[in-house]
């Protein structure tokens, strides 16, 4: 046998069955066969593939081993020569395996490879191509001398951003997430080390590879897509924390048999640097318009105080600053920080600041001079309001104002599936805008990316999807790497005509899709949410004695109240509705569902509810259920299956 492909899953069915069927179609004329090792889903996976894939070698744990030892207990079964782990959410071209068969026969000292990897968006991803993390790139590495210095040979190195791109090169550590490996090689090496849970095990035993007498090479001839989320995952600051205290655990293991404790130290400080950085890079980019608002409106707000005397409220600074400050936060109480970026929230923000101000002179005795009230709020109006339409003229990301919800989509492939894939994406979007469709004929002339390119700027393109039904899956994976620069999001609309999968969406039927500006789960949902939950925290507080002899559980009651003070939890969330591939909106586990838990209800019933409470959310649902289940307010967490 030639070849055993190896998939770990957890939780992404629809990924992974978009994974098989590239992979099946990669395999053909090949001697191989696929394993998929299952770490406990609740999605429905294992099922998708006794269902729909019954060639596949299934192995369903019944917990959740991690990465390491879920690819373990496969490879231990392989008898082909080589060895393939892959995750889930990939996308593999058909002539894929082809290619790395015949470098690898070609050469016999690679003991691993890697390919080119890209993500959703046709990005290079830099991790295709690692070098070893000693001590000083790791530190490099944590402490983003390698984001600032990426193509130096020196701080550059944990992507070896010095060597080329598309240039095959032999390399010191693989990837995980497309790992191809000698199984003589692993045979004399060991596999992989279960001591790493996630991230990490791939670094080793690329180093045991090479320890091995063996190569790494990358090897760019074969291209796969990664659906990996990168931008989520590495503002996380949980992810800071996992992924570099599994470094730190490699080079413990390989790199400090002296000075183990200075190491650790070094190691250790540089992990909550990262750390502190991650926290602080999320606090800018979520406080930069509301930065930029406040310094724009506090010089227009002098100016104007200059001009017209205390017009709006003082001349000093210190008194310009709060009544800056106070239009700020009032107008992110009105929605002018959500995205999308709505001109109408900003304009009912200074409406509020208006009415406020104005209120506060009448209950000071000062109830003239309206005029200057209303010409401070249009003068001052005059900084977000334009600073928001500059920033959708210059193209900032997410500073857009063109209302998003009907998408301007262009669809590639035969006549039907393209009409087929609208219409779905019509219903999934509650409606589209400009659609436009490219054949079959049009997307494998040589200069197709030329023409698309072109349409996605004439139309002003949103969304592109391209019909695998119709197109090779190699040729998908070749127009999105060129079209990149484009900036559209790219989906793929699957054979079987059941879901469209893009970058962090999946879109079917029978998820759950709803307007953003009703959700439960959107800017504005999110915030109304929160602020519901606190006044109720205050009102509790003022009301404590009354509450506790309402309650049934006095103990219980204050947990819940110091958990959804902190955060942890919200006084309503979803109810435990029957088991569905249904996907609602994630949201903090409730102590009440939106019935406030008013006696047995069927399964059937809590479902719909739960769905109608994730589609149009609304603050009196919430008010109504606390009222209605006020003595239940001791109860643990409702969690939502």
């Amino acid at each position: 046998m030639k070849l055993t492909v190896i998939i770990v899953n957890y939780n992404v069915r629809a990924y992974l069955e978009q994974c098989l069927r590239t992979v099946f179609e990669a395999m053909k004329g090949i001697d191989g066969e696929v394993y998929v090792v299952d770490n406990l889903s609740t999605d429905g996976s294992v099922e998708m593939v006794r269902e729909k894939f019954p060639e596949v070698v299934l192995i369903a744990n019944t917990e959740n081993v991690g990465f390491s030892r879920a690819n373990n207990q496969a490879i231990r079964l392989s008898k082909a020569e080589y060895v393939l782990l892959l995750n889930p959410d990939t996308v593999v071209g058909e002539d894929v395996f082809r290619k790395v068969i015949a470098f690898m026969d070609a050469h016999p000292k690679a003991g691993g490879l890697g390919v080119k990897m890209i993500d959703g968006t046709g990005a290079f991803l830099p991790e295709s191509k690692r070098g070893l993390p000693t001590p000083a790139v790791a530190f490099y590495k944590i402490i983003g001398l390698t984001r600032l210095f990426p193509h130096s040979e020196t701080f550059g190195r944990y992507h070896l951003g010095h060597l080329p791109e598309n240039g095959t090169a032999p390399i010191e550590i693989l990837s995980g997430a497309c790992m191809f490996l000698r199984k003589e090689t692993l045979d004399k090496v060991g596999l992989l080390d279960e001591s790493f849970f996630m991230y990490g095990e791939d670094i080793d035993l690329s180093y045991r590879i090479t320890l091995g007498g063996y190569e790494n090479w990358y090897f760019p001839e074969a291209r796969i897509i990664h659906y990996k989320g990168e931008s989520t995952k590495k503002s996380s600051v949980n992810y800071v924390f996992v992924f570099y205290n599994a470094m730190a655990i490699f080079a413990q293991k390989h790199f400090t048999r002296r000075r183990t404790d200075i190491f650790s130290l070094l190691i250790n400080g540089s992990i909550y640097l990262s750390a502190a950085g991650a926290i602080i890079t999320r606090f800018l980019r979520r406080a930069l318009l509301p930065m930029l608002d406040m310094v724009l409106m506090f010089g227009l707000a002098w100016a104007f105080s200059t001009w017209v005397g205390n017009g709006v409220g003082a001349r000093t600074p210190a008194g310009l600053g709060i009544v800056v400050s106070t239009m700020v936060v009032l107008m992110a109480l009105t929605g002018a920080y959500d995205r999308p970026v709505r001109l109408l929230n900003v304009a009912k923000g200074l409406v509020l600041w208006l009415l406020f101000f104005t209120l506060r002179r009448a209950l000071a005795g000062m109830p003239g001079a309206w005029q200057v009230d209303l010409g401070a709020v249009l003068f001052l109006s005059l900084a977000p309001l334009t600073a928001r339409i500059v920033m959708h003229l210059l193209r900032f990301k997410g500073y857009s104002l063109r209302n998003l919800d009907l998408k301007r989509v262009l669809a590639i492939g035969g006549p039907e599936e393209t009409r087929h894939a609208l219409a779905l994406l019509w219903q999934t979007h509650f409606g589209l805008g400009r659609q436009r469709q490219l054949s079959l004929e049009e997307s494998d002339a040589p200069d197709a990316a030329i023409g698309i390119r072109k349409r996605i700027l004439k139309n002003d393109i949103d969304e592109v999807v391209f019909c695998a039904h119709d197109l090779r899956w190699a040729r998908i994976i070749e127009l999105i790497e060129q079209l990149r620069s484009t900036k559209v999001i790219f989906k793929i609309a699957q054979p079987g005509r059941e879901f469209i999968i893009g970058p962090n969406s999946i879109e079917s039927l029978n998820d759950l899709f709803i307007m953003g500006r009703f959700a439960v789960n959107s800017s504005a949902g999110r915030r109304r949410k929160r602020l519901l939950d606190l006044s109720l925290v205050l009102a509790f507080a003022i009301t404590m004695p009354l509450v506790l002899v309402v309650v049934e559980d006095r103990k219980g009651f204050l947990k819940n109240w110091w958990a959804v003070l902190r955060r942890r939890k919200s006084w309503v969330g979803y109810g435990p509705g029957m088991e569905s591939p249904l996907k609602l909106p994630a949201i903090r586990s409730g102590i009440l569902d939106p019935t406030g838990g008013r006696g047995p209800q069927d399964a059937l019933t809590l479902h719909r509810t739960n769905i109608t409470y994730a589609k149009d959310y609304k603050v009196w649902t919430d008010l109504r259920a606390v009222w209605s289940g006020l003595s239940r307010l001791g109860a643990p967490p409702r969690v939502h299956p």
